[in-house]
């Protein structure tokens, strides 16, 4: 049927109409009159947007989750990537080291893999020819000496991995270890690790001679007891306390020494349980040992009256004082005090061996023991009347009696080293008075300019900016004095975040950074000054500006000299770059590795800047100690390990290059093993 037009155009209306109204469902108008959807139901919209959300929470969840096990993924591959080129090094040493250090951070993840390195390491260290393959420390000037302490480093490395992990895997090691040392006694402990007694660093008084210490108080360890003593320092200062308790335990049984002592006293500072422990099984040691004499007292009084410095009697009768061996970055001097039940066993011990009976001897004749036990007594006995006075009136009469034994002279000599505690000088209120009173004690204007050097780094080593600028000033040569100057603002500008950190102003950064800028340094220097005014920015939450800081350190670095100067700089940056969180890591570390491969020789990855100022050229290095290359590409793992890895992987020193791939698979393990913890809990 054909449609007239009125009726196209009424039935178009409708239609149109019949559009209106469904479209006006979908909306309605605000007050204003604006168009807005018709809201849902809150039971049906609620649920819906809820769901997306928690979809969207879910699916970041699994991407971090995804992203975390390929972390941990990369980092074990480059651990069996750095054990396995290790494997290929011409220094066996630091074959050995490198395989040790992978094993270990490896044997949580693939602990068979990590057995097997670490066998294959021992079996190198120990083949025939060996000592052929390590390059030595130079700590002795015979070559084939220094080759055997050096390969020695590498068989206690090894050793040190096992013991954390597998006790029946180190307990083979350390006896084959052993059988070599008593096979070979000329095998030493290196240079700088030995303490002061076992290398003959001793102080006597005016009357001591060159006689040996009557009873075992100077005694030597044996080889094998040495090296036990090192491999737990070790441990010790890589926080496993109880191993390292465990592996010197059997030397109680060989009664006090120095050396001994000096390791519990170490232990004490990360672990007192298990250092007092050992400590009162010597003490039950002593008391049972028939032929412990004076000098086995005066070594375990040390903590009790002498925490620095130990004292012991030579078979001359003359006294013999020994500062107590602190290891590089040892502890301080102040410690807990040892508890008052393990103070009075001592106090039990020391009577129970002053007052035994002696075997009658002849003054002077070989075994009289009458100026040690005088000593001794005298020595301790005030400590006794404060702390044990029940004990004290035996030892009294014993110290009565072994001086009518005494020629006068001998007991006067004894009797005024009694209450010496310390051989530091106690009349220096002011740390800078020895060298400014050695200054004027200098014959000419030379003489006392090089000594004033001496004051400046003891001045800016204690941050006495002020000190050290009135002996800058007062350098007789102009040429010194500028130069002195210059060391000022070196040591200032790479102090300057600790300056800093304690200031409540808000924009500390500010003030950091304007001072950085405002001093007469290198390039390099600045560079440094500048990245850490950014650290600090960082931890005002002052991003931008931050990032900012890091971009103008960045150019400083890339002004500093080609070489070690500029690596140090971009190092310094980097760091700091890392520690702020700051994504402009990714570029300086880039710039970090073509710097690093640009330098001939970069011993141990230690990065610091050297100059040599003055006329007399005097030389320093900053900071101290020099900052680690593989510290910084661990620093770089903690933000993202995969890109730490893949820019230590283009690091062209073979060496250096397996020591940051660790470094940086260590880091990320580290991080996601603490995350782990933290969710357990």
């Amino acid at each position: 049927m054909r449609l007239q037009p009125r009726t196209r155009r009424t039935l178009a209306a409708a239609l149109l109409a019949c559009a209106i109204f469904n479209g006006a469902r979908g909306q309605i108008r605000g007050g204003d009159g604006t168009p807005q959807r018709e809201s849902q139901p809150a039971h049906k919209q609620g649920p819906q947007k809820q769901g997306v959300r928690e979809q969207g929470a879910q699916k970041r969840a699994d991407a971090d989750a995804a992203r975390k096990a390929r972390e941990v993924r990369e980092a074990v591959a480059a651990l069996r990537e750095v054990a396995d080129d290790a494997r290929s090094f011409d220094d066996l040493y630091e074959s050995a080291r490198l395989q040790s250090e992978a094993a270990d951070a490896l044997w949580p993840y693939d602990e068979q893999a990590a057995r097997a390195v670490l066998r294959r390491a021992w079996d190198t260290a120990n083949a025939p020819g060996a000592e052929d393959k390590v390059h030595g420390f130079g700590t002795s000037e015979d070559s084939k000496e220094d080759a055997r302490n050096t390969l020695t480093s590498a068989r206690r490395l090894i050793i040190k991995a096992a013991i954390k992990h597998d006790p029946r895997l180190s307990d083979t090691f350390m006896r084959d270890f052993e059988r070599g040392l008593s096979e070979d006694e000329s095998s030493s402990p290196e240079q700088g690790e030995q303490p002061a007694a076992q290398a003959g660093e001793q102080t006597k008084d005016s009357s001591a001679s060159d006689s040996s210490a009557s009873g075992r108080g100077r005694r030597d360890l044996s080889s094998s007891d040495w090296q036990r003593i090192v491999i737990a320092g070790q441990l010790s200062d890589e926080g496993e306390f109880k191993s390292a308790a465990e592996l010197v335990a059997p030397l109680v049984a060989e009664g006090p020494s120095s050396q001994f002592l000096s390791f519990i006293l170490a232990l004490r500072r990360g672990d007192a349980h298990d250092a007092d422990a050992l400590y009162l099984r010597l003490l039950e040691q002593t008391r049972a040992d028939a032929g412990a004499d004076a000098n086995d007292v005066l070594i375990l009084s040390t903590p009790v009256v002498s925490p620095d410095l130990y004292v012991v009697v030579n078979a001359d009768g003359s006294a013999a004082f020994t500062p107590r061996y602190r290891r590089s970055g040892g502890e301080p001097s102040a410690a807990q005090p040892f508890p008052p039940e393990l103070r009075a066993a001592f106090y039990s011990t020391a009577a129970s061996v002053l007052l035994r009976p002696r075997a009658p001897r002849g003054v002077g004749q070989p075994g009289d023991d009458s100026a040690a036990l005088y000593f001794a007594i005298g020595r301790l006995l005030p400590f006794f009347e404060r702390e044990a006075p029940q004990l004290a009136p035996a030892l009294h009469a014993r110290m009565v009696a072994l001086a009518s034994e005494m020629d006068a002279a001998r007991r006067d000599a004894l009797a005024a080293k009694m209450d010496l505690s310390s051989l530091t000088p106690r009349n220096y209120s002011d740390p800078l008075a020895y060298w400014t009173d050695a200054v004027s004690g200098a014959r000419d204007a030379a003489g006392r300019d090089s000594m004033r050097l001496r004051v400046l780094f003891v001045a800016v080593d204690k941050r006495l900016w002020d000190r050290a600028r009135g002996v800058a000033d007062e350098m007789e040569d102009m040429e010194e004095r500028r130069a002195a100057r210059l060391t000022i603002a070196i040591f200032q500008v790479l102090d300057i975040a600790r300056a800093y950190t304690d200031d409540d102003d808000a924009d500390d950064f500010v003030r950091a950074a304007d001072f950085v800028r405002a001093a007469d340094v290198p390039p390099e220097v600045r560079a440094a000054g500048l990245a850490q005014a950014a650290e600090l920015a960082a931890r005002r939450g002052k991003r931008e500006r931050a990032d900012d800081l890091l971009a103008e350190a960045a150019g400083y670095a890339a002004q500093a000299d080609r070489g070690q100067q500029r690596a140090a700089a971009l190092a310094l940056v980097t760091l700091s770059a890392s520690r702020a969180d700051a994504g402009r890591v990714w570029e300086s570390l880039p710039s970090l590795v073509r710097a690093a491969n640009e330098v001939d020789e970069l011993q141990w990855g230690a990065l610091n800047f050297r100059f040599a100022l003055g006329p007399k050229r005097f030389e320093f290095g900053v900071p101290t100690p020099a900052l680690s290359l593989p510290d910084v590409f661990a620093a770089a793992a903690r933000l993202d390990a995969v890109r730490a890895l893949a820019e230590a992987r283009t690091l062209k020193d073979e060496v250096l290059r397996a020591y940051s791939t660790l470094a940086a698979a260590r880091a990320a393990l580290e991080k996601s093993s603490r995350a782990r913890a933290a969710v357990a809990r």
